[in-house]
This record gives structure tokens, sequence and C-alpha cells, in this order.
């Protein structure tokens, strides 16, 4: 005879199974779901452990996931009888944007080196006169010295 306790585990173990399957198919028609362990523990109740530790419910959701790429990728292709007149106009819009991109940083390269050139001009010129200042004050610095000098020489 079976212990109780396998029995009521047995149980258990079959209505989370059913939680599962039910969850899974939730996952699977739903598509705003995401088909993740997270998920799938979130509907169920059950610990991501303990449904990881299956490992068929983690094989089903790799299968959610891929068959929701595919059809995402089937959604995304591009139709291919395009007329060749208006991809030929897209182009040449593109380009124009492209160029018109191009051309207004191009004005603003040169508005901007206009700019660093008069700035650079006033550091030259700043830097002459503070040159000019520099000499005129080592000038008076040295006939300042000479004249101490006298007068030391003066008082001994």
């Amino acid at each position: 005879m079976s212990n109780p306790f396998d029995i009521k585990n047995q149980r258990t173990f079959d209505e989370n199974t059913q939680k599962l399957v039910a969850a899974i198919d939730k996952i699977n028609n739903t598509p705003s779901l995401p088909a993740t362990i997270a998920e799938l523990s979130r509907l169920t109740g059950l610990h991501r452990n303990a449904i990881s530790n299956r490992g068929w419910p983690n094989q089903k959701l790799k299968l959610i996931k891929e068959k929701r790429k595919a059809q995402k990728q089937a959604e995304t292709k591009p139709t291919i009888n395009k007329n060749p007149i208006k991809v030929l106009e897209e182009r040449l819009d593109n380009a124009k944007n492209e160029l018109v991109y191009w051309f207004n940083r191009n004005l603003d390269n040169e508005k901007q080196i206009k700019q660093l050139e008069i700035n650079l001009e006033r550091m030259s010129l700043a830097r002459n006169d503070y040159e000019t200042m520099l000499k005129n004050e080592r000038i008076k610095s040295m006939e300042l010295t000479k004249q101490l000098e006298q007068l030391k020489n003066l008082i001994s």
C-alpha cells in the first residue's frame, strides 16, 4: 500500500502540472505576455525553481519565443514589388536631405572658424600688449633697483 504522503505529493504534482499547462497555453495565445519563467511563475503561483526543475516548461517557453520571433520577422519583411521610380525618388529625397544636413553643418563650421580666428586675433593683440607692459615694468624695476643701489651707496 502507498504512503499517504506519496499520494498527496502526486496529487499536488498533477495539479501543478495542470496549472503549468494552462499558463503555457495562456502565454502562447497572448503575445503581450512575455514567454519567461518569471511570467509562468506569476501565472501559476509556483516558484521559479520549481518550474525550472521540471525542464519541459522551459523548453515550451523557448518554442514560444522562437515562434514569436519567426512571426515578427515575417511581419517585418518588406514587399519586393515596389515601383522602381518610387524607390529612386525616395533615394533622391534622402540624398537631398543629407546634402542639406552637410551644407548646414559646413556653414556652422565656417562660422565657428571665423569666431575662433577673431578670438585668436584678440588674444594675439592682448599678448602683445601684455608683453609691452611687461617690458615697461621690467625697465621701471631695473631703474628703481639702480636708484635703490645709489641710495644705499650714499647712505653707507
